[in-house]
């Protein structure tokens, strides 16, 4: 399932190209697999037209769409058929014990963040957040992961209290919010001293060269799931879709084509182990999957193997590969 219109509507060439990347190497080796691109759009219709075209097609496994209104739906309707998912899903996206996840959740990365704050000594934070659903969401999440780690000094601020904000001196401040975090960096400067570190969550990790407050971010620090994309991929992505730029693109775009590509070779060794293409019988291949010895998900499909990197922001508003983390260490 791929997003060819919509706001998503970028994702669905480059995610094509790394699926037919797959399914070229799947052939040369003797395993060929048949494939089906439906767009699940955003509309109604757009939703009825994909998925009757999907009933006719039946799949042994379905590639999940990128999270949306219309993916929680999609995965609603899909039943009883293994899916894997090559992007963050919430988890309300979910498909009862068929769903399998590629990219890690934003419960996971959410506590990664907070273990990630904890193991750096600091004894105060600050969760500032947005009157949405997101924002609400990604703050109890945030205020639970912290009080299960035995921090008690976490307070709550709601974006719109900006008396409340200027007198907040925490060692940590974390901006739980999507777009409405341009207003709140517009004005972080005036009391960004009193903060010893802002981090920001995924909603708002962005390139924020073009705005004139950009150095207001400088040491910020931001904390995403590892997208180690091979050069040898990049490259025969760049070339498949006549786009050089993609070659030393640090956009996320490329390693959401990696994933489709491994959860493509995935479902094949998948299909292999299980001498089936029976649900049952491949969804129980797809569980038992290791990589190095170690299971690749876990008990409820969540990415087991998730570890992240550490990007630190530039007075320009662009970020920079720090080091890496890992919270089981």
């Amino acid at each position: 399932m791929v997003s060819d219109t919509g706001p998503l509507y970028f994702a669905g060439p480059i995610q094509r190209a790394a699926v037919k990347l797959a399914v070229s190497d799947l052939a040369k080796s003797d395993k060929p697999v048949t494939i089906d691109f439906e767009d699940l759009g955003d509309s109604d219709s757009e939703f009825v037209n994909a998925t009757n075209k999907l009933s006719k097609f039946k799949p042994d496994l379905t590639l999940a769409p990128i999270d949306s209104a219309s993916a929680v739906r999609f995965l609603k309707y899909i039943g009883p058929t293994p899916v894997i998912s090559v992007s963050a899903l919430s988890e309300k996206s979910e498909a009862s014990n068929w769903l399998f996840r590629l990219a890690t959740s934003q419960s996971q990365e959410i506590i990664a963040l907070a273990q990630y704050i904890v193991d750096s000594k600091a004894e105060s934070v600050a969760i500032v957040f947005s009157d949405d659903e997101y924002g609400r969401s990604t703050m109890k999440s945030l205020a639970m992961a912290f009080a299960l780690r035995g921090l008690s000094k976490v307070q709550l601020i709601p974006l719109s209290e900006r008396d409340l904000l200027q007198k907040a001196k925490p060692d940590a401040l974390i901006l739980a919010t999507m777009e409405q975090s341009v207003s709140f960096l517009s004005e972080f400067g005036a009391w960004s001293k009193k903060v010893k570190q802002l981090f920001l969550v995924a909603g708002n990790q962005a390139n924020y060269s073009n705005f004139p407050w950009a150095e207001n971010l400088a040491g910020a620090l931001a904390l995403t799931s590892n997208n180690d994309v091979p050069e040898s991929f990049r490259s025969r992505l760049a070339a498949s879709l006549d786009r050089p730029g993609l070659l030393g693109s640090q956009n996320p775009i490329v390693a959401l084509a990696f994933r489709s590509y491994q959860a493509i070779t995935l479902a094949a060794s998948s299909y292999i182990a299980a001498k089936s293409n029976s649900g049952p019988k491949l969804r129980a291949a797809l569980a038992a999957t290791q990589v190095d010895g170690e299971d690749l998900f876990t008990s409820t499909g969540f990415l087991n193997q998730a570890k992240y990197t550490l990007y630190r922001y530039s007075a320009k508003g662009t970020y920079t590969s720090v080091g890496q983390y890992d919270p089981k260490q």
